[in-house]
């Protein structure tokens, strides 16, 4: 899977795919809580931001995305993807965190935050 296959997807449906996946399927989600996945994805996200902007903010590729909320989310996420690689332990995992990360925009993720020297 690459950003391509994640580009018209809701931001739910890439909660959902995100979570899924860093479950390993479905391990031990029933009907009974559909919605757990999603809710997994989401939280793991939002927690995962704080390494994200380590990551990002301070990277040269993006140095002029940074700053702006109007570049180009496309462009972004493939920039993104290829930054993260293997973040969370593989490429389908990278793109969908790349495509959330996008769609927050660079700049709004990185503002206020001073990369490391």
């Amino acid at each position: 899977m690459s950003v391509d296959d994640y580009l018209d997807k809701t931001d739910d449906e890439i909660y959902a795919l995100l979570g899924t996946s860093l479950l390993g399927g479905t391990l031990g989600v029933g009907p009974s809580d559909p919605d757990f996945p999603r809710r997994f994805g989401r939280e793991w996200f939002h927690g995962k931001l704080d390494d994200l902007r380590s990551r990002i903010c301070g990277h040269e590729r993006l140095k002029a995305a940074v700053g702006t909320s109007h570049s180009d989310r496309v462009i972004d996420a493939y920039a993104l993807y290829e930054i993260l690689g293997d973040f969370a332990g593989d490429p389908a995992k990278a793109a969908l965190v790349a495509v959330l990360v996008a769609r927050i925009g660079v700049g709004s993720l990185c503002s206020g935050h001073t990369p490391l020297p």
